[in-house]
This record gives C-alpha cells, structure tokens and sequence, in this order.
C-alpha cells in the first residue's frame, strides 16, 4: 500500500472514531418532521408515488425547497433500516466520506501528487463544522449538494470538447441541483476553472470563447432550473421565505451579513475558544504556506487561486439567502459546501517541507482540524443522548397522569447549537418514537410557544387534542433540564387563566429549574 493510500485509510478511520459517540445519537429536530411525511405517505398507500412526486413539486410550503434526491435516500434508509438512528446517520456519514474522496480526486486533477490529494481529502473530512451535516441525517441534502458539484468540477476538469466527463460533469450538476439550491454556484465555479487554467500562450480573445465552449452546456441546465423553480414557486432565487436574494444589497447589508456568517463559528466555539483558534490558525498558516509553495512551483493561479476563488465564490454566494442569525449558532451547515475549495487551498502548504516531513505536515494539519472537530462532535454526542433520555420520560411521566388529565412539558429548541426539539414537538410523543401517542395527555412545548397555551386551551384544545369532550384543563407541567437529561415536574401549577401571569410563572420555572431561556 502507497504512503498516500495509507493516510487516507488512517485518517478516514479516525474520523469515523472521533464521530462515533454522535453517530449513536438519536434523531434529532427535523428528522422527525421528515419521518413524519414518511409515515403519512406510507400510511395513504403511496410512499413511493408520494416521493418520486417531489420531484416536480416542491416540498416544505412556505419554503421554496427543491430537493426529491435526499427524499430517495431517505426512502431507502426507511425500507431497508426501520428507524434505527445509527443506520441512517451511517448513510450520511458514508456520502461524507464519499465527498473526502471526490476532493483527493479533484485535487489530482489540478496536478497535484497523492499525499497532496491525500492531505485535501483529511481535510475535508475533519472539517470542524462538517457535523452539522455530516452526523444530522436533516443535513443529507447538503451532502448531495456537494457530492454534484465536486463530480461536476472534478469532470470539467478532465472534459475536453463534449466528451464523456462532460456529459458526467452536467449530471453531477444535475445532483446537485436535485439534492439542494446549495449547488447553484456549480456554474460560477465551472467558469473559474476554465479561466484560471488556461494553456500556455492562450490570448484572452481564446480563453473568453474557450470558456463559453466548455461552460455553455452548464449555464443552459442552470437556466433551466431557474425556469423550474419559478414554474414551482412563482420564483427563481428565492429559497426561504425572510429572505428575498433578488433584493439589492447594500454595502452595509452586506457587511452585516458578512458578520453573520462569521458569527457561526464564534457561538460554537463559544465554550471551546482554544480548539477553535487551533482550526483558524491551521486554516491562516496553510493557506499562507501553500501560496508560497504555488508561487515557487509557477502555478500560483491553477493550483491556489482557483482554490481560493472558489472557497471565496461558495461564501458570497450564501450573502443573498442570510438574513438572520441564530444566537445558539445553528447554521454550521452552510459552510460545508465551503470545505472541499478550502481543503484544496489548504493541502499544498506541505509542499513546502522536504518529502519525508510532508506526511508529517500533513498528519498534523488533519490532526489540527481533528482536535477541533471533537468539540462539535461533542456537542451533537450530547443532543443525541439527551433525546432518548427526553422519550423515555416523557413516556413516564404520562403514566403519572389518569387520561383525562393533560399536561405540558416545556422542553429545549436547542442544546447548544444543536438542533434539539425545534420542528419536532409532536415528533417525540408520537410513534415510531413512542409505543404510542402521548399527546392526548402531554403536549411538548418550546419555550417561546408557551405564552400561546393560556389561549389555545381555553378556545378547547385539549378536547381537541383528546378527541373528545374534555373540559378545559391543564393538570401538570413539566420541563426538560439538558444538564442532567432529567424532566422536572412542577411543584406548584401556574394558573393557565391567568394567562400573563401562567406565562411568567411556567418560563420562570423553566429558567430556574431547567436552565432553558
């Protein structure tokens, strides 16, 4: 086996070591809403219809999501798993390590040797914000998104006139584009590479006509897809709903959403600043180096400035679709289509150490991306063996309580900046995660929803929520404590016809016993 080979069996093991405690984690916020659709198609007799379907609808109203090819793999997870969480966390991880590899072979692409190659796809790997997407199956789609623009690029590359790896190079675009709106900057950096690799002694009149020869093909099936997405949603850009990119943007907007996005990193490194100043400090001296080392070799624009153009292409094009920022630090995700353009910037750096000390330039660059990635693999460990501990109490304590009665349990949005209960507060009180429905006796509730009980139990909910002709009532509320993974019952009921003071009293024992906001 070839030192390069080697590596990359070494550092894909230690990825999936290092990962492995939130592999084991339960499913989390969106999973369950994805589960949900699930289970009501196959419930209506038509799962399979009912995805294949989305490929021409789209598919969480009021979004303007587009993105049938994650629903595929979710399907398939479904019918071949159940509903084990490690099962299909391993689906998501193995398109992770997937995408290392597509990285090396892009990296081989722009001319690098092996261990270079090797270096780029370790670096991919131990992205530190990779486990937003990497460990959380909701994140799938932007796995797809990425594997279509790394087959795209990777074929652009090796394509020349409209050969074979063209044709390949428009269907990992078309993936792309199937998987998540993340891929539309596929053109942009098809367009880069055909003018920052430009053959020797090639006047720019060549280079502008070459350009359009090779990336026409590309923008045609972009436009095409802007003509669908405006045939789905009455828009070609927009994607979520508070924010519009077609809207001007100016230089102060941008500054602020340039600090949002900045912001990400901050908040989940929040408690763990040491690891995330290793990640930035191997991030500035690599990208420092590997200039040094393309200047030296004459290859400064092939093999760094695309890279960096690129890295820098994937980053403003998220400007027009930021619009708020989360003050847990969601958001990691965005990022990732981010990773395989700097992993490229990054890996020459080694160059510029003698032969054998670049296998050890490269273990401690990966090491350094490793030792920060533990902290965000800590944080989703954690969140996926608070959720079980959430279930199974939750199923507990409806056993206190006789079936007339009904309760709330005000439980965490987030653990950190992890996704927790967010989009999932029927989810964890109704099967295939519980025997059976909880929510006829207990209802989970976010924080900021529980001003709205007061009202939406004396309008008759609960009777609602039962089915049946149940007076107005709440007999018991509860909350989760993330801490010790514990649901705490309160010892004094707040008066829900109070509804000011129910509100003050349920969020005051929810911030004194349960930490939560």
């Amino acid at each position: 086996m070839s030192t390069a080979r080697g590596l990359l069996s070494l550092y894909i093991t230690t990825a999936v070591l290092i990962a492995w405690s939130a592999l084991n984690g339960q499913f989390l916020s969106d999973d369950l809403a994805v589960m949900h659709w699930l289970l009501g198609w196959d419930a209506n007799g038509a799962f399979w219809p009912s995805i294949l379907a989305k490929f021409y609808a789209g598919l969480d109203v009021p979004s303007h999501y587009y993105r049938p090819l994650a629903l595929i793999t979710y399907a398939l997870d479904q019918r071949l798993f159940g509903w084990s969480p490690l099962a299909w966390h391993l689906t998501g991880y193995a398109f992770h390590i997937i995408n290392a590899v597509l990285v090396a072979a892009v990296m081989r692409a722009l001319g690098a040797d092996a261990l270079r190659a090797t270096t780029a796809a370790g670096l991919f790997l131990c992205f530190p914000l990779a486990p937003e997407v990497s460990i959380w199956f909701s994140g799938r789609y932007d796995l797809l998104a990425v594997t279509g623009m790394l087959i795209a690029v990777y074929a652009h590359l090796r394509a020349h006139g409209f050969d074979r790896w063209r044709l390949l190079s428009l269907c990992g675009f078309a993936l792309g584009l199937a998987a998540k709106e993340a891929a539309m900057p596929t053109p942009g950096l098809l367009v880069l590479a055909s003018l920052l690799r430009a053959p020797s002694g090639e006047g720019l009149i060549e280079r502008g006509q070459r350009t359009l020869r090779e990336c026409f093909p590309a923008v045609l099936m972009f436009f095409a897809y802007l003509g669908l997405r405006h045939a789905l949603f009455g828009s070609a850009l927009q994607v979520y709903p508070d924010a519009d990119p077609t809207t001007a943007l100016g230089f102060g907007e941008i500054f602020q959403r340039l600090l949002t996005l900045a912001s990400i990193p901050r908040l989940v490194y929040a408690d763990a600043p040491m690891k995330g100043l290793v990640a930035l400090a191997a991030v500035v001296i690599a990208l420092m180096a590997a200039a040094v080392v393309a200047r030296r070799e004459r290859l400064l624009v092939s093999t760094w400035l695309l890279p960096v153009a690129w890295t820098l292409l994937s980053l403003l094009s998220l400007l027009p679709h930021l619009s708020v920022v989360y003050a847990h630090g969601e958001g990691s995700r965005f990022y990732y289509a981010t990773a395989p353009w700097l992993a490229l910037a990054m890996a020459p750096a080694i160059g510029l150490l003698r032969m054998r000390m670049q296998v050890i330039a490269s273990c401690l660059l990966v090491a350094a991306f490793s030792y920060a990635q533990t902290h965000t693999l800590a944080q989703w460990a954690r969140a996926g063996a608070a959720m079980p501990a959430l279930m199974t109490q939750l199923a507990e304590a409806t056993t206190t309580l006789d079936d007339d009665a009904f309760a709330l349990a005000i439980v965490p949005d987030h653990i950190g900046p992890v996704p927790f209960v967010r989009n999932a507060q029927g989810g964890v009180a109704m099967p295939p995660q519980q025997e059976t429905n909880l929510l006829p006796k207990l209802v989970p509730v976010l924080p900021e929803d529980v001003s709205t009980w007061p009202q939406r139990i004396a309008n008759g909910d609960v009777a609602a929520i039962k089915q049946r002709a149940v007076a107005p009532r709440l007999d018991a509320l509860f909350c989760f404590d993330a801490r010790s993974n514990t649901l705490i019952r309160a010892t004094q009921l707040p008066n829900w016809r109070e509804a000011e003071a129910f509100t003050a009293a349920a969020n005051h024992f929810a911030a004194t016993a349960c930490d939560l906001p």
